[in-house]
């Protein structure tokens, strides 16, 4: 189970405003984004928009446009340069189009982007979830749940291809999930820190792959697998606290300690940064 995190579910991030759901999300997406290209590398961004979605009437009052901008030029939600950010992806020769129309979005808050540059393409579709939360729910024409807590590889081999007893391979591995379409097979890898350069020649070299993405978290404090917390629930907490008598603020700093697995200290001071 993937418990709530304080800093990731609660206390939204340090941003410009006005709606983190809207500019902070939509960073977090587009810097997710961006990561499938090449070193980065962007010339043509298509972003469309359900005609009967909230972003098709709000994108650019609230800061969709100005956030997703940020997050294609690899920005910080706390950057000071964030409200120049649609001029500078101009200035780096970036061409951003928004299209609204009728698509099959079942969430109101849906991005479809598509990106291109002059060696590769890719469409992704995300939800901005608010509070700055999102998810990545397909890439190109895989399914896939990517909510940026986890340093994602994405290594792509053709249908046919049975090599895939990828996991001898990766140490440390978190999760890892084999996604299927008509392209061919994602082997999707979820870990604590990025892979090494020598283990990403050898799943190209040895797997057969066609491309190897590795995108970066976004989230502030990053999942595992067998995460523990004192509790879970208000009647657990009081019960937890029965002969403790620790104040509510000792109890977060508790929690996220447990959940983020990091010393108090290191809460105590993301929470003076807030």
């Amino acid at each position: 189970m993937n418990y709530p995190s304080i800093f990731n579910d609660v206390i939204g991030p340090i941003m410009r405003g006005p709606s983190s759901s809207h500019c902070a999300g939509a960073l977090r997406i587009g810097r997710l984004a961006r990561e499938l290209m090449h070193g980065g590398v962007l010339v043509d961004v298509l972003v469309e928009f359900d005609e009967f979605g909230s972003l098709a009437t709000t994108h650019k009052s609230q800061g969709s446009d100005m956030g997703l901008a940020g997050g294609l030029l690899g920005w910080e939600t706390t950057d000071p340069r964030l409200g120049y950010a649609e001029k500078a992806l101009l200035q780096e020769g970036i061409k951003i189009t928004y299209v609204v129309g009728r698509y099959d979005m079942h969430h109101p808050n849906t991005y479809q982007i598509t990106l291109s540059s002059t060696v590769e393409k890719h469409v992704v579709r995300a939800i901005s979830s608010g509070g700055g939360i999102i998810e990545i729910i397909s890439i190109d024409s895989f399914p896939i749940t990517i909510i940026g807590d986890y340093y994602e590889t994405l290594v792509f081999v053709r249908l046919d291809d049975s090599r895939l007893d990828i996991s001898s391979l990766i140490k440390n591995c978190e999760f890892l999930n084999v996604l299927e379409s008509s392209e061919g097979v994602c082997v999707q890898i979820k870990t604590q820190l990025p892979l090494s350069e020598d283990v990403l020649t050898v799943l190209i070299d040895n797997y057969g792959a066609i491309s190897v993405k590795q995108l970066s978290p976004v989230l502030p404090v990053l999942s595992r697998k067998d995460i523990s917390v004192p509790f879970s629930s208000y009647k657990e907490m009081l019960e937890f606290n029965v002969h403790k008598k620790l104040s509510l603020s000792d109890l977060a700093i508790h929690y996220e300690s447990q959940r983020a697995n990091v010393e108090p200290a290191n809460v105590i001071a993301r929470m003076e940064e807030l």
